[in-house]
């Protein structure tokens, strides 16, 4: 089945952010918030049938989305996954605790909390400024979970994690990728094939781990 993937996005008639359900190109429905409670409404397809959804996947989508839509979310939980990223976070005592810090957390796109949430803890090392290595078998998943949530890998490099020491493989690294004047749409998954291609090509060794570099819809990109 075709997982499904969130977009933000901003409608006049709406105070919060709305977070529309896709499905590859299929317009699936959209999460908003009503007063106090956050609202999913799913459409039909082109045909007028219904839609078959994998009710894990669909409560997934809609726990991240419920969290991007409402006014009074608590992102205290992801004090761990701040620090992994090097995001500044205010002291409780500290006088600028009510002000938002420029570059933080909540500056984060929810594509990249939702994957670093999710991978953070499968990383096998991290260097002191964040960067993770992942073994293959969660390379792979990284690499799907991109594709899922509209993100694309343009920098793949493959080490071998010798005794707690990362062992530098010349031929094991995919150069970075630009998108160009490519639509994000065509550009998306082919990164992604291309980095899964890569991956697939590199010698099968217990000792490899893999970093990745991945892009935002928008262009930013961040260190996984």
């Amino acid at each position: 089945m075709i997982p499904l993937r969130i977009v933000e996005t901003e409608r006049k008639d709406f105070d919060q952010p709305v977070v529309e359900l896709w499905r590859d190109d299929e317009f699936v429905g959209m999460v908003f918030w009503d007063e106090d409670t956050p609202i999913v409404q799913i459409y039909a397809d082109d045909d007028g049938d219904v839609k078959d959804l994998d009710v894990r996947e669909l409560i997934r989508v809609l726990d991240m989305a419920e969290r991007i839509v409402s006014p009074v979310a608590d992102v205290s939980e992801f004090a761990d996954l701040r620090r992994s990223l090097g995001l500044r976070t205010a002291e409780p005592d500290s006088e600028a605790a009510d002000e938002e810090a420029p570059g933080g957390w909540d500056d984060e796109h929810p594509a990249t909390l939702a994957l670093v949430d999710e991978f953070d803890p499968q990383a096998v090392h991290r260097t002191e400024d964040g960067e993770g290595f992942f073994p293959r078998s969660v390379a792979n998943a990284l690499i799907a979970r991109c594709n899922e949530l509209d993100l694309a890998v343009i920098e793949m490099e493959g080490f071998d994690l010798e005794e707690g020491e990362l062992v530098t493989r010349q031929d094991h690294e995919m150069a970075g990728l630009a998108r160009g004047q490519t639509s994000w749409r065509v550009f998306r998954p082919a990164a992604n094939a291309r980095a899964g291609d890569t991956l697939a090509g590199w010698p099968d060794r217990p000792t490899l781990v893999v970093a990745f570099v991945v892009q935002l819809p928008d262009g930013e990109t961040f260190v996984a």
